[in-house]
């Protein structure tokens, strides 16, 4: 594994949920097995949560992975939407 936080071997568990009162991305972890994330995710947070496997234990990568990733399905949405709209 390079200084990186990058291990190819090893795929962690990332739990993705969004705060209640902002609506802002939360990221938890890392967790070495979606077993201990599903854990964490039902005692901390209720059920409200999403596991990602990501190949990175890097707290900053993965926020950043996750946020784009949710950017980009957010961004798909809204253009759906706006081909919708214009169709009607």
């Amino acid at each position: 594994m390079g200084d990186n936080g990058h291990s190819l071997s090893h795929i962690y568990q990332w739990i993705l949920t969004v705060d209640t009162e902002s609506g802002r991305p939360v990221v938890l972890g890392p967790y070495n097995d979606e077993n201990e994330a599903n854990r964490v995710g039902f005692e901390k947070l209720g059920g409200n949560f999403e596991v990602i496997p990501l190949r990175t234990r890097d707290v900053g990568l993965a926020t950043r992975i996750l946020k784009h990733r949710r950017f980009m399905q957010t961004e798909q949405l809204s253009e759906a939407l706006k081909r919708a709209r214009h169709k009607i």
